[in-house]
């Protein structure tokens, strides 16, 4: 007897996220990968990656769960509107921009958000 097994391919949306500086503690860029597959946990994170000020790179991985943000993420152009505040402005990515910069130490992107990107 055979026995096949089925796997769903994930599907992911990548965001970069800009915060409007604060102080030298808090990120001021922060990259989510989203899952756009799960049907009880839609657009959650599976993983994130903060960029502070002097841009280092903070990986953040769940510990015990499979996401890094507790509620769902609102899309771009939800966040570009203002829903989470009008210091906060995102933009999508690639996953290969996404991967390289979770494989580095530092980043050396863009860490202010400007209309014209």
């Amino acid at each position: 007897m055979q026995l096949l097994v089925l796997t769903m391919r994930k599907k992911f949306e990548y965001m970069k996220f800009f915060w409007e500086f604060i102080d030298k503690e808090t990120p001021v860029v922060i990259f989510y990968e989203i899952d756009l597959t799960d049907e009880i946990f839609r657009r959650f994170a599976t993983r994130m990656i903060e960029v502070f000020p002097d841009r280092t790179v903070n990986i953040v991985i769940g510990e015990s769960f499979e996401f890094v943000t507790e509620d769902s993420l609102p899309t771009v152009e939800e966040i570009n509107q203002g829903i989470c505040g009008e210091e906060f402005h995102a933009e999508l990515i690639s996953q290969e921009e996404f991967q390289a910069i979770w494989h580095s130490k530092k980043y050396f992107g863009k860490i202010i958000f400007s209309e014209i990107s």
